[in-house]
């Protein structure tokens, strides 16, 4: 390592420069072209990336000169390992190839600017530090202001996905704009699908916030103050969406111009949260929450779980040892675990809203029981107790009712018994049909815990517990809130089930939780979950989100080899390819970019009348009203077992009901 200080007359605000490279030749060039910069610095330079690493640490360096080849270092890696391992400096990328490519991985690595030996003269060196050191406070007090916003909600943020962050810069002279790639995604927008201007910013807004953005963008122009705003936008034309807003002007010294730059934070989750921690009533808050919020919210949990159900599938489907087999058999129970939790999540912000509705299906009984029965087993594991869970015989094959909300019925319920029973105790748990030919069939569910007696004070309140949902209750302390709250939920969705819940308590028997709901008995289906294809069929799968596309896919074509499937990316590619090859299904998802799966179902129907199945993350009555309005066949909500799929896919090609 050799270092070199170079002094100006009357130069006292020098920037300290410091230069890695293992040619004495260009070390040499690049001294010539700083004393040709115009630039007031001080120079240091050295041969390897562990040195450089070193004196960025103990010397103040406001710019680092880095070629990719050194002596220890060699290509692209040179520059990631300099921004893991060095301080947080801005860096101009020497490289002596005439590559964009590199140069532009380079700067959306971390790199300030680049330039390509031989290629620059003292002139452009001194402009691209200057450049480079001005973007990187800029960028310093945008990220530091995208901090501050969410400060005091860091704790609820962290529970949830972190909120996307983007700069933006705009000429205020033909408001011209600069997005990186987070806006775009911001607004469900490809990278680049538009040359964005102002007029498209607010295009986004919604319309109630329109001229409150025009303002603010008017107030940064005229005072030249640094500012910031929150307000709503309008993704898709239907789901609405919270973003911060925050800008100030700023002098271009290369460019000669006066811009306004800035960031866009999406803050959704993060305003849901504000709403919940602040108003302190469930009823008003839940109320607050926008439809198109909570949709939004089960789209970004149900998505990455469809991909880890049907990864789990095919997992299970290759060849594991014995110990694999039971680490898979704990993982797919968590799984379901988390499904439950996902769903008692999501039912109750729309049970306090009062929007849930009954979501009828038919589906395997001693299937869901013994799913059921595994996720208890590992929370009586966890709490020390022994099990009981006897499913009786002679049930039917299958039931039609709503099957997610007798799981959060029964979740609930037992999360409540676990609760109150004592360390090493017995849970006993009774399912069984109630056939009556007069009354209709009725599924009846026990909770019994005889060792524990609860107190009618104890019973009152849980009786009383629904108000919790028109009311805060502050008479529950933090502790208890969560069990009556439990027992809410399973008085509420048992009602709007039309069953019935009672708790009986005795010093002979104990406590039993006792739930009775309404069902239907299904017919033997004329296809089994196992059925297969016996001739080719072509489907088509219309799916942005790219875990999900290889999973189904595979999960698709290991079903049988007679399935071929081609993905379509969007909807608008979706309707392209079908009236080009004319596929024997199409499975359409329904929140995509470009086209979403409701366009392109009415662009298919225009042309073809193949099945459409919607897969989608946005499970709801409404949802499914909206795919069958526009001739969508049939619809499955993310996540979904691949079984129901093949179900659903074969009652499609033979017309029969799954």
């Amino acid at each position: 390592m050799h270092s070199e200080k170079r002094k100006f007359m009357n130069g006292k605000n020098k920037i300290p420069i410091l230069h890695l490279e293992d040619n004495k030749a260009d070390v040499s060039l690049m001294k010539k072209l700083l004393n040709d910069s115009s630039i007031r610095y001080d120079y240091t330079s050295t041969p390897s990336l562990r040195q450089g690493v070193e004196i960025a640490y103990q010397q103040k360096i406001e710019v680092v000169l880095l070629d990719l080849n050194l002596s220890d270092s060699s290509g692209f890696k040179t520059l990631t390992n300099f921004l893991e391992q060095g301080p947080f400096i801005p860096i101009i990328v020497i490289t002596g190839t005439n590559n964009e490519i590199i140069g532009n991985q380079s700067v959306k690595a971390g790199a300030q600017d680049f330039l390509v030996k031989g290629q620059f003269d003292g002139k452009l060196l001194g402009r691209s530090i200057r450049y480079a050191i001005q973007r990187h406070s800029t960028q310093q007090k945008l990220e530091t202001t995208a901090r501050n916003l969410s400060v005091s909600e860091k704790r609820y943020i962290q529970a949830q996905s972190l909120a996307h962050f983007g700069n933006f810069e705009m000429d205020i002279v033909n408001n011209e704009m600069h997005w990186t790639e987070e806006i775009f995604k911001i607004f469900g927008l490809h990278l680049n699908s538009v040359k964005p201007t102002l007029t498209d910013y607010l295009r986004f807004a919604h319309f109630e916030d329109k001229q409150i953005v025009e303002d603010f963008f008017d107030e940064i122009a005229k005072s030249g103050q640094q500012g910031s705003i929150e307000h709503r936008i309008v993704q898709d034309d239907h789901t609405i969406k919270y973003v911060a807003l925050s800008a100030k002007l700023f002098y271009d010294e290369i460019a000669e111009k006066v811009l306004l730059v800035g960031g866009l934070q999406d803050i959704t989750e993060r305003k849901i949260s504000e709403q919940l921690i602040i108003e302190k009533n469930i009823n008003t808050k839940a109320s607050k929450v926008k439809e198109e919020a909570l949709m939004n919210m089960s789209f970004h949990i149900r998505t990455p779980l469809a991909s880890v159900v049907n990864l789990v599938y095919l997992l299970e489907k290759s060849r594991l040892n014995t110990q694999q087999k039971e680490y898979l058999d704990g993982l797919k129970t968590s799984v379901d675990d988390l499904s439950m939790m996902v769903n008692n999540l999501l039912n109750f912000s729309m049970l306090v809203t009062d929007q849930i509705e009954i979501a009828e299906e038919e589906f395997k009984i001693k299937e869901f029981l013994q799913s059921v029965n595994k996720v208890v087993q590992i929370k009586t594991d966890n709490a020390n107790l022994k099990l009981d869970f006897n499913i009786a015989k002679g049930l039917p094959s299958t039931i039609f009712s709503d099957s997610i909300k007798i799981t959060q019925i029964l979740y609930n319920l037992m999360d409540t018994a676990i609760r109150n029973i004592k360390e090493k105790e017995r849970l006993t748990i009774n399912a069984i049909i109630n056939k009556d030919d007069q009354y209709g069939s009725s599924f009846v569910f026990h909770v019994t815990d005889i060792a524990t007696l609860l107190s009618p004070e104890k019973i009152t309140k849980y009786e009383e517990s629904e108000r919790l949902l028109e009311v805060y209750s502050e008479e529950f302390d933090d502790e208890n809130q969560q069990e009556f709250l439990s027992i809410a939920m399973v008085s509420k969705l048992t009602k709007i089930l039309k069953g019935s819940f009672t708790i009986n308590s005795n010093d002979e028997d104990g406590t039993t939780y006792r739930v009775e709901i309404p069902v239907k008995i299904g017919q033997t289906s004329k296809i089994s979950h196992g059925d297969a294809p016996d001739v080719p069929i072509k489907i088509l799968l219309v799916e942005d989100h790219f875990l999900n596309q290889i999973a189904t896919k595979k999960v698709l074509t290991t079903w049988s080899d007679l399935v071929k499937v081609d993905i379509a990316e969007n909807g608008l590619i979706g309707a392209q390819k079908q009236k080009e090859n004319n596929y024997d299904i199409v499975l359409m998802d329904i929140q995509m970019p470009v086209m979403n799966g409701i366009d392109s179902a009415k662009k298919i129907r225009t042309f073809s009348s193949v099945p459409i199945i919607a897969l989608t993350a946005n499970a709801s009555k409404q949802e499914a009203d909206r795919c069958i309005s526009v001739g969508i066949n049939d619809y499955l909500g993310k996540p979904f077992k691949p079984t129901d799929l093949y179900a659903k896919i074969m009652s499609m090609l033979v017309g029969v009901e799954a």
